[in-house]
């Protein structure tokens, strides 16, 4: 029996299947390595370990509404792209909470094939049209970045937080420019620092994890300077 590959929003879990499955799928995933130049070394030094770049899985997928007898099959291929190109978009329950954050999106096929995260780009070709120029068959590349996955300790059963989210260090990024957009408050670093254990938060190499506490906590941290665990 054929198994289709899917696409499940998580957070309204509405589906998209496959009506065929990808020829190829690429599978990703960078690792940042420093090299510091040695005064007076006959070999350079060996590299150091910068960190890790987010998982990536990028695909081809074919959606077809032309049907066998020479018409159009009942599934609209516009809808179906539709529903693709909002997945891109925020959710409507963190954009009411003021705290922008794409849906959680799962790839499947089969029991190996799969990553859950968030849809990174998506760029369609539409490859047959009705007479009426009505899209009947689409091509969509389409790149899933990985969301970081929490660390052991981290849920509500084994000691941590609850409600923590988690977060990722990016080129550029510094804890302040990240509780500046996680919480509208970059003077809540120190919360994320304390939160993670991080003693020099001027030094956190890009890949890094974080785990963001809710924000009513994230105040609390930073007011006491200590961890309410």
């Amino acid at each position: 029996m054929t198994v289709f590959a899917n696409l499940r929003n998580q957070d309204d879990m509405t589906m998209l299947t496959c009506q065929f499955n990808p020829s190829t799928v690429k599978l990703s995933k960078s690792a940042g390595w420093s090299t510091p130049p040695a005064r007076n070394a006959r070999d350079h030094p060996r590299p150091q370990f910068v960190g890790t770049g987010p998982q990536t899985l990028t695909l081809s997928l074919l959606f077809n509404a032309y049907g066998r007898d020479g018409g159009a099959a009942a599934l609209p291929v516009a809808t179906t792209v539709q529903k693709l190109l909002d997945w891109t978009q925020p959710t409507q329950r963190s954009q009411e909470a003021h705290r922008p954050e794409p849906p959680t999106i799962e790839f499947r096929w089969g029991a190996h094939v799969t990553m859950t995260g968030f849809l990174k780009s998506v760029e369609v070709e539409y490859l047959l049209f009705d007479n009426d120029g009505t899209p009947l068959r689409a091509s969509a590349n389409v790149q899933l970045q990985a969301l970081p996955q929490p660390t052991p300790g981290t849920n509500p059963t084994s000691g941590g937080i609850s409600g923590r989210r988690g977060a990722q260090i990016t080129q550029g990024d510094s804890l302040a420019s990240i509780a500046q957009r996680e919480y509208g408050d970059a003077n809540l670093w120190r919360a994320i620092a304390i939160a993670n254990d991080i003693d020099d938060p001027g030094r956190v190499p890009p890949g890094t994890g974080l785990l963001l506490p809710p924000r009513a906590q994230a105040a609390a941290l930073a007011a006491v300077g200590g961890d309410p665990r």
